[in-house]
């Protein structure tokens, strides 16, 4: 069985993007694959689950033969407001890494540069288990959680006022006209305690909608573009996994189709806490985010948008070659002694095929575009392409996962995506930050399609 990097986030991190509670024990592989085009590349120095083979048609929900397309004539992103998001994935970043030192230390300067790369629409997680907003000045303290390779969230120990940091960084956000946000939870722990911990999906809402009233109070909802319940939904809630397998005897990619037990369980945990949050905010978009797994096709889920995440590891192609799933199970955020042969493999990987990576990950992309278009839900994707983990490191070669990244948008624009991000790892931290016009130059492709 496949290492999902939702185990690993899961079981490797003390207290950063998923140290959870029971439903990681249970993580399992989900039933996905993806596609990718091909951009030479001279010889250089060198965030999943999927079963051994991709879906057949005959294993989808609704089979792309099948499926009918939206009517021509209307496009819903002409109706909103942006018309186009490029989106950057920042995670808890800019809470826990708002330290002396860190690379969110200065709130101005980052959103002056996020403005300059042209983006338009920031994925932050407000930790709604953690932070009680009327009571701003908390002391948060998060210990060290000593993973050296960790890309994103929390990389060292944290102390300070996360509420207050959070009122500062929206602020400053509202005073830059042309930037608007997503807020999506992780639900992860830290190390402090909770406000409390849900049982179920439901009662995380109820948690959201006492951070709601507050945020409205306090921010107004002025370019909040939707709320993410939870994060690739089943992965990253507490206990969600566990209580699929106890209620299916499965787990969550056992099967090649979804049983009608496990679209039961799913239809009710995420449709009643949707349900109670668009009663109590009408004026707000809520889903859950989840990856490109066409299962889904089945559950008839009623939310207001769709972000769904890509990545290469659920083509077996890509797998094979790369030895990926191999490679994370040795000690992932504590161990770079794969790095070099990971990106010498990726590399090969790359210049053999990407055309063909492309093509399936194209036409997965363009199944969530007809189910996204025949359910009224503009389609996003927030964090995805290629490898969910690299590193910067001498040992790691960017530039075959930058290629990958520059041709999606031809492919987000060809599927009618609403939002398009380069990849997930959009954070400052990263030396492809430093790159500006490599960001402006695709995210104004984006939004000038």
């Amino acid at each position: 069985m496949a290492v999902s990097r939702r185990d690993l986030i899961a079981y490797g991190t003390a207290g950063t993007l998923g140290m959870l509670t029971g439903g990681f024990a249970d993580a399992a592989q989900a039933s996905q694959s993806q596609a990718g085009n091909f951009s030479n590349i001279e010889q250089a120095p060198p965030k999943n689950s999927a079963p051994p083979a991709p879906e057949s048609e005959q294993s989808l929900g609704v089979p792309s033969t099948l499926m009918p397309t939206a009517p021509r004539g209307f496009d819903i992103r002409n109706s909103l407001n942006p018309r186009r998001l490029t989106m950057a994935m920042w995670d808890q970043a800019y809470l826990a890494r708002h330290m002396p030192g860190g690379s969110f230390e200065d709130y101005d300067r980052v959103l002056d540069d996020t403005v300059d790369r042209a983006y338009n629409t920031l994925r932050i997680d407000p930790l709604p288990q953690y932070i009680d907003l009327s009571k701003p000045d908390k002391i948060f303290s998060w210990p060290d959680p000593h993973e050296p390779f960790m890309p994103w969230g929390q990389n060292t120990a944290v102390k300070g006022p996360l509420g207050r940091w959070l009122i500062e960084f929206v602020e400053k956000l509202q005073k830059r006209p042309s930037l608007h946000y997503t807020l999506s939870a992780w639900w992860g722990g830290y190390g402090s305690p909770w406000i409390r911990r849900p049982e179920n999906m439901l009662q995380g809402a109820e948690l959201w909608a006492k951070q709601l009233s507050d945020w409205k109070g306090r921010f107004g909802f002025d370019r909040l573009i939707y709320v993410d319940i939870a994060n690739e939904t089943p992965y990253f809630f507490p206990g969600v996994m566990a209580k699929l397998k106890q209620i299916t005897g499965a787990g969550f990619g056992d099967s090649s189709r979804f049983t009608p037990e496990e679209i039961a369980y799913l239809t009710e945990e995420i449709n009643r806490p949707l349900a109670m949050l668009r009663k109590e905010f009408p004026e707000l978009r809520f889903t859950t985010s989840i990856h490109g797994d066409m299962r889904w096709f089945d559950v008839p889920l009623q939310m207001d948008c769709l972000d769904v995440h890509f990545y290469s590891d659920t083509d077996p192609r890509w797998t094979d070659r790369t030895r990926f799933d191999e490679f994370i199970k040795e000690g992932l955020f504590r161990n770079d002694s794969w790095f070099r042969e990971f990106s010498d493999r990726s590399m090969k990987t790359f210049g053999a095929m990407a055309p063909m990576l492309r093509a399936r990950q194209r036409f997965k992309m363009a199944e969530f575009s007809r189910w996204a278009q025949i359910h009224g839900a503009p389609l996003t994707t927030s964090e995805a392409w290629s490898s969910w983990y690299y590193f910067d490191s001498p040992e790691l070669n960017w530039r075959w996962l930058m290629d990958w990244s520059a041709w999606t948008v031809d492919d987000a624009i060809d599927m009618q995506f609403w939002g398009w991000t380069p990849n997930n790892y959009v954070q400052p931290q990263f030396a492809i930050w430093k790159d500006l016009q490599w960001h402006r130059d695709l995210n104004e492709r984006f939004l000038h399609s």
